[in-house]
């Protein structure tokens, strides 16, 4: 698609997974096996080999937990983000699906959780809203709804209270 319009700069962002049923992208190595299949199959067509500048990732905190990052401490956390830059890079992370787990660590169930309400917790969610380098990142709520949207309110003002 991108050979075929060039006239496009579009990105595509590879999320995280839960690693529920026989999907793929539960592991940071997994993204990037998938992102070295892109660049192989695009190669001598749009970029060297060695080059995907139309690839980014989208992190999502609730896939996170439920594939076994344990991101619920300030030390998980710096210990994921460590090994997502040295896997994937954090400059090509580009946004973040905020959300909370009705399911535990390694769970590979993807259940998303109002903020606070879940077993990510409020701690994880202070360590990335503090993180000064995704200040300028997006960040979407990807939680339950009501046709009212006012879990979205409650959701943003606890986010919000978090930031130091």
């Amino acid at each position: 698609a991108y050979a075929e319009h060039p006239e496009y700069t579009v990105m595509t962002l590879l999320e995280n997974t839960a690693g529920q049923g026989d999907t793929i992208g539960r592991t940071f190595e997994e993204l990037a096996q998938i992102e070295a299949l892109c660049r192989e199959s695009s190669a001598d067509k749009l970029h060297p080999a060695d080059e995907c500048p139309h690839i980014g990732y989208c992190f999502d905190t609730a896939h996170a937990l439920a594939s076994g990052y344990d991101i619920r401490t300030a030390e998980g956390y710096e210990e994921t983000m460590a090994r997502f830059d040295e896997v994937l890079g954090l400059e090509r992370l580009r946004c973040f699906h905020l959300n909370d787990s009705k399911e535990d660590l390694g769970s590979h169930l993807d259940r998303h959780e109002q903020i606070g309400q879940g077993q990510v917790g409020l701690e994880a969610f202070r360590s990335l809203l503090n993180d000064v380098r995704f200040a300028d990142r997006p960040m979407l709520l990807e939680t339950p709804k009501d046709d009212d949207l006012h879990q979205d309110v409650e959701n943003l003002a606890l986010l919000r209270s978090l930031i130091a």
